[in-house]
C-alpha cells in the first residue's frame, strides 16, 4: 500500500513547487522530502519526480498520483473528521497557527476554556504571519489558523480551505500623551498627514494596512522607524513620539504617557477569520473553538 507520508510529500511538492518550500511547509528537512520521493517511486517501480534543470518536476505518472492522491488525503481526512464526530466530544490534538495579536488576544484566553469544557482535547500552536499560515493549513502542516486582512471582503482562498468570521477590529491611533492629536476626541486621515509613524516591517499586512490609511488622500505615510511588535511600537511612541496605528485586540498595556485616540472613519477595521480545510469541518474541535475564539472577541471588543 501507498505510503500516507510519501503520498502527502508528493502532493505538497506539486502544490507548492521546490523541495525547499515543502519541506518548510511540511516541517520537514530537505533530506526527508528527497527520501520519501525516492521511497515511493521504488515502491511503484517508476519515478514520480525527474531533474530539470537545478529544481525536480513531477513525472506524468507523478502528476496523475497527485491528482488523485489529493482526493484520496482529503476523504481520510472525512474519515477521520467523521469518526471523531460521532462522539460529540470534541478530543484529540489540533494545531492552531496565528499572527502574533491573534494568539494573545484569541487563542491564549481560548485555552483554559476550552480545557474546562473538552479535557481530552489538546492544543498547540505555530505563529506566522497570515499568508505563510495559509499555505500551512492548505498543506496540512496545521489543523486551522486565524488569519486577518484589512480589506473590506472575505479573504480569497482556495477551495479546499473553509473560513468563518470571528470579529471585525477596529484600530486606532496611539500617540503621546504630549502630542497635539492627544487632546482630539478622534482624528481623521487628513490630520495624519506629515506625521513620523512607527510600522511593522515593509510589504508585511500590518505596514499594507497602515499604508492603505493613507491611499484616499494620494499619500503615503510617513515611516521613521520599524518594529515587529506592537509592544515595541509603543516604546518607540513612548521615546521618540511617533505614532502608531494599532488594533484593538490583543494590544499591549499601554504606559501612563501614552493613549489611544480614535479614526474617525470606524471601517479602518481588519477582519479576523479562522480558516482550516474542508475536509474537516464536521470536526467537534474546529467547532468548540471557533465558538470560543467568538465569545472572546465579543466580550474583548465590547464598547
Amino acid at each position: 500500500m501507498i505510503d500516507v507520508l510519501a503520498l502527502r510529500t508528493l502532493v505538497a511538492l506539486d502544490s507548492i513547487g521546490s523541495v525547499t518550500a515543502t519541506a518548510d511547509s511540511l516541517g520537514y528537512t530537505s533530506a526527508a522530502i528527497s527520501h520519501q520521493l525516492q521511497k515511493l517511486s521504488r515502491y511503484l517501480g517508476a519515478p514520480v519526480t525527474e531533474r530539470t534543470g537545478r529544481g525536480i518536476a513531477l513525472t506524468p505518472m507523478g502528476r496523475g498520483l497527485s491528482r488523485h492522491g489529493a482526493e484520496v488525503l482529503q476523504r481520510l481526512e472525512n474519515l477521520e473528521t467523521e469518526a471523531r464526530a460521532h462522539s460529540g466530544e470534541p478530543r484529540g490534538q489540533i494545531t492552531v497557527g496565528g499572527f502574533s495579536t491573534g494568539i494573545r488576544g484569541l487563542l491564549v484566553p481560548s485555552i483554559p476554556r476550552l480545557r474546562a469544557v473538552a479535557p481530552e482535547l489538546t492544543i498547540s500552536n505555530i505563529e506566522e504571519e497570515p499568508d505563510e499560515l495559509i499555505d500551512m493549513v492548505t498543506a496540512g502542516r496545521i489543523d486551522a489558523s486565524l488569519i486577518f486582512d484589512w480589506r473590506q471582503s472575505a479573504p480569497s482562498l482556495h477551495s479546499s480551505l473553509n473560513a468563518e468570521l470571528i470579529a471585525v477590529d477596529r484600530a486606532d491611533i496611539v500617540v503621546h500623551r504630549d502630542h497635539p492629536l492627544a487632546a482630539k476626541s478622534e482624528v481623521s486621515r487628513h490630520d495624519l498627514l506629515g506625521e513620523v509613524f512607527v510600522s511593522t516591517p515593509r510589504n508585511g499586512v500590518c505596514h499594507r494596512w497602515l499604508t492603505a490609511l493613507f491611499a484616499p488622500l494620494h499619500s503615503e505615510p510617513r515611516i521613521d522607524y520599524w518594529a515587529m511588535e506592537y509592544d515595541t511600537q509603543i516604546e518607540f511612541v513612548r521615546s521618540v513620539g511617533a505614532l502608531a496605528l494599532v488594533p484593538r485586540l490583543g494590544r499591549p498595556h499601554l504606559p501612563e504617557d501614552v493613549t489611544v485616540v480614535e479614526l474617525d472613519d470606524h471601517s479602518i477595521a481588519r477582519s479576523i477569520y479562522l480558516t482550516w480545510r474542508a475536509s474537516m469541518t464536521s470536526s467537534p474541535a474546529i467547532a468548540l473553538l471557533l465558538q470560543e475564539m467568538r465569545t472572546i472577541a465579543v466580550d474583548r471588543l465590547r464598547g
